[in-house]
């Protein structure tokens, strides 16, 4: 059975979807610089954060990205070797790229 949709209820989730869509490129740059700065378990859990809250409001590919994300810094142990390193720095490229362009689409 299929049900109508409400106009005000698909108004708000357009809403939720835009608001969250203009936080999107802060939170890529503070992605960045816990990156930037070693803090590695703090960028995991915003990675991870990042990956469940892009599903919920509709960013399939940030979400899989932010994912992908998540995965490498799982994997990185304390002091990460340059081949680790690079390999977060290069998912967490395609992750800013993703989430400027969602940032624009998303409004």
């Amino acid at each position: 059975m299929t049900r109508a949709s409400d106009p005000a209820v698909e108004a708000l989730i357009a809403a939720a979807r835009a608001d969250f869509a203009g936080t999107l490129v802060s939170k890529a740059v503070a992605l960045e610089a816990l990156v930037s700065c070693g803090a590695w378990e703090d960028a995991r859990r915003a990675a991870h954060k990042l990956r469940g809250s892009a599903g919920v409001y509709g960013f399939a590919e940030l979400g899989a990205a932010a994912a992908e994300l998540d995965d490498v810094l799982s994997r990185v142990e304390e002091t990460p070797d340059a081949a680790q390193q690079a390999l977060v720095r290069e998912k967490l490229r395609e992750l800013c790229a993703l989430a400027e362009h969602a940032s624009r689409a998303g409004r």
